[in-house]
This record gives C-alpha cells, structure tokens and sequence, in this order.
C-alpha cells in the first residue's frame, strides 16, 4: 500500500474525549515523539540514564522557552515496532481541563509535530502493516459499540477472525489461477492439466462467500440495529406504546386522532439487540395534504422495515381505517397487537381469523399489561433464532464486493464448463481476487480509504 505525502510527519492529538474530565491523553507518533517528549517533559526525582520504554513516570511538562512548568503528568515513551502504529509512541496523561489540554498541545505542536486527521493513527497502523483494513474498520465499530454483541462481534473482527475467512478465499483463487495460467504459459507443450481440483475448491469458496453475503442481514441487525414500525389506524395507542417500550415519554399522547404527524424514533435493547422503534402517523382517509404526506412517508416506510407491530383497538370495531392498514402491510413480517385490553372488548376476532390473522397479542400500553410478552415475541422475530454464521457481514461494502467476488467466480466455472478459453478464465480469477483485495485493503482505492478512515476520531 503507497503512502501518502505526510505520512512521515509527527502527529500528535488528544484521544480522550473532548471536554472536562479528570484525565486527557495526549499521542504523538513518528520519529520526533520522543525527542518532542524529552524536551518537554521533567521526570520527578533522578533522571534515567537512559530512555526507559513502556514505564509511566511522575513529572511535569514545562516550555523549554522559559522554564515554566505547564502541568504536572503521567509520560510514557513506546518503541517501534511494538506499538499502535508501528512508529515510536510518547504519550502524556494531563489533567483534563481544557487549559491543560491547549497548553500541552500546543508546545508538542511547537517542538514539531502536527495536529492528526481523523483516524490517522489507525491507518497508519493499517499503512505500516500492523492490521488490515477489516481491522482497522472494526477498530471503529469497537468504539461505536452499544450492546455487548456488538463488542464481542468488533473485537472478533479485530483479532482477525473475517481476515483469516478473507485469507482462506484469496488462497483458494491464487491456486486456481496459477493452474489456469499454466495452461496459457505452456500451451504448445504436452501438459493435462488437471483444473477439476482447484475448481472444486473454487465452488467450495463460492458457498462460503455466498454465505458471508447472505449473512448482512443478520449482521445489519447487530450493527445498526432492527428497524420496527409501530403502524395501525389513528386513535389505536401506538404513541403510548412506543412511550410504554421506552419507560419514558418519548411521543405526544392526546385523546384527539392524528396527533402523530411525522416518524418519531427511540431505541431500545432487547436481550441484547438493538431495536430502532418508530412512531408513525396513524393511516386513514387523510383530511389535509400535511396527513397524505405523513401517510405516504408511513407507507414508503412500512417496505422498508424489518418488522411491523399491527396495533388494533380492541375496545373499538374492526373498521373500514383498519382494513386499509392490513391491505398495506400483508406482505410483510409483522406482529398483530391488539390494544386496550383493559377496556370492554368489541374487535370482531373472528373477521381477523377469517383474513389469516390467528396470532394476536393482548396487550394495554396505558396499564402495561402484556408488554413483556411483546418484547419477548419482538426479539424472537427479529434475532431470536440461533445464529447461523459465526462471522458475518455488517457493512454494505463488505457485502457488495463479495457478491462481485462471487459473480467473478460464477463467471470463471460457468466458463470452464462451456470449454471458454483459458485466458477468460484467469480474467475472472484475477478480477475476484483485485475485488477481494478491497476489503482487506490491498487493492482499496485511495478515496475509499480517505471514506472509511474520516469516521474516526481525530485522537484514533
């Protein structure tokens, strides 16, 4: 991978949060870190006679201009190769004011060093050979983690449990290809060739890939989280339920029908899960082009969410509204709720039966009866079922390339079937493995990098 123009640059910036807290820590990388260190930093007691590497120690930062102490602190220096990124490390543990923080960076920044992009610690370990690019990407989602199954699925990526998968598959397809090519280099001599071997792992890898890729949604799910639509006619309580899930009052509640004009969203945490619930406008004749507009944005919605919870009134008739709601929606996964089951019931159940609709839930989002149960049915229908890939695909980039991949070795045993030329089939062989090499960063365009490595922080 080519470096950039500044890649030899000293970096330097705060990687804590911003803000007041008790501690901020400042990294410099590259060759001046520890000399910049040196020159700023007073040990407390007798000074070693030599760089002491991987030791925190006790002193005070002063400006080499005037002596004046600036802050007292923790420094340690680090050693390549044997840090983050594969360049000698100093870091400082200041207090952490924000006076502290300008201070101390801005005498590092005078001694030479310059203030880092976002993420340009991490590729720089990407750049310097200590991870791949899947590495570095879950780096980010470790960060961004909020439920423990995301954590542990970024800190497998990280240890490099989907780069050895990615590994295994560029193996497959180097000795594929040096067999194919074999029979272009030598095409005069009198050589068989036998590529049934090779192929059979090409198919094998095939279905791994198509795996990995059948796996987004699954991992979608674990990463951004299951998107649910709370939908029904107006009236029927989906504001007090999605203020029931959420154990706070997240929507306008009134007695008055279409109080609801635009998606309102809360996430919730089911046994691990995270769940983006939506609030929508209730769906009926609309008396205004501001409810079409609600309605409509319901609609467009409801085609794209992993779930729907159907809510009826079940102190109310099934009505002609209701109906309408149910010729939207059939197509999709949902769960049927039927509200106020506190109150006298008159939803007509057996109509509901006769349209295919047997599996209702009982439920009062004003008294909490039934909520569990609902919460329960929400995680079995979104990620209840035992998982079927230890390693899955949790970014549209990851999945798009491998279906390239798989597409390229379709292409490639198709061709060998039909008796295509060799040279057709190293063409694919070759585009697969330049395409896999994008997600492990070995081929990856400059301006994907600069994508992927400008969501960091600028401490990361």
């Amino acid at each position: 991978m080519a470096t950039r123009a500044g890649d030899a640059d000293t970096i330097c910036a705060v990687s804590t949060p911003p803000g007041e807290g008790g501690i901020s820590i400042i990294r410099i990388s590259g060759l001046k870190a520890h000399p910049i260190l040196e020159k700023i930093f007073r040990p407390r007691g007798r000074k070693p006679r030599k760089r002491s590497y991987g030791r925190l120690r006790l002193g005070h930062i002063v400006d080499p201009a005037d002596a004046r102490e600036v802050d007292e602190v923790l420094a340690v220096l680090m050693a390549a190769p044997a840090t983050y990124t594969r360049e000698d490390i100093a870091e400082i543990h200041s207090h952490g004011g924000f006076a502290a923080q300008k201070a101390v960076m801005d005498l590092v920044m005078r001694q030479g060093a310059r203030l880092a992009e976002p993420g340009e610690f991490t590729r720089r370990a990407f750049l310097n050979g200590r991870i791949d690019l899947v590495q570095a990407e879950s780096v980010l989602d470790l960060i961004r983690s909020e439920t423990d199954e995301e954590l542990r699925y970024a800190l497998t990526c990280l240890k490099g449990g989907l780069s050895a998968k990615m590994g295994l598959f560029r193996e497959t397809l180097k000795q594929a290809l040096v067999a194919v090519e074999a029979t272009i280099d030598f095409p005069d001599e009198d050589l068989r060739i036998d590529l049934s071997g090779p192929f059979a792992s090409l198919r094998k890898a095939k279905k791994g890939i198509d795996g990995l890729v059948s796996s987004y949604y699954e991992g979608k799910g674990l990463k951004q989280g299951f998107e649910v639509l709370i939908l029904g006619r107006t009236n029927v309580g989906k504001s007090s339920l999605l203020n029931a899930l959420a154990l706070r009052e997240r929507a306008i509640v009134t007695a008055l029908p279409g109080t609801t004009r635009d998606l309102i969203e809360e996430t919730l945490y089911l046994k691990g899960a995270k769940v983006r619930l939506i609030d929508t406008a209730g769906i009926r004749t609309p008396e205004n082009v501001v409810e079409e507009e609600g309605i409509r944005r319901v609609r467009d919605k409801a085609a794209e969410a992993d779930l729907i919870i159907w809510v009826l009134d079940g102190s109310a008739p099934y009505s002609d509204d209701d109906q309408r709601v149910l010729e939207d929606i059939r197509p999709y996964n949902k769960i049927v709720v039927a509200n106020k089951c506190d109150l006298t019931q008159h939803l007509e159940y057996k109509l509901l039966v006769s349209q295919g609709i047997s599996d209702i839930l009982h439920i009062s989002a004003q008294k909490g009866i039934g909520l569990d149960h609902l919460r329960s049915s929400l995680f079995s229908a979104l990620a209840g079922k035992e998982r079927k890939n230890s390693l899955l695909i949790t970014t549209l980039r990851h999945r798009d390339i491998l279906m390239k991949v798989s597409a390229n070795i379709t292409a490639a045993i198709d061709g060998l079937e039909a008796g295509a030329p060799p040279e057709i089939l190293a063409f694919e062989l070759q585009e697969a493995l330049h395409h896999l090499g994008e997600i492990t960063g070995e081929t990856c365009p400059e301006e994907i990098l600069d994508t992927i490595f400008s969501q960091f922080c600028i401490g990361k």
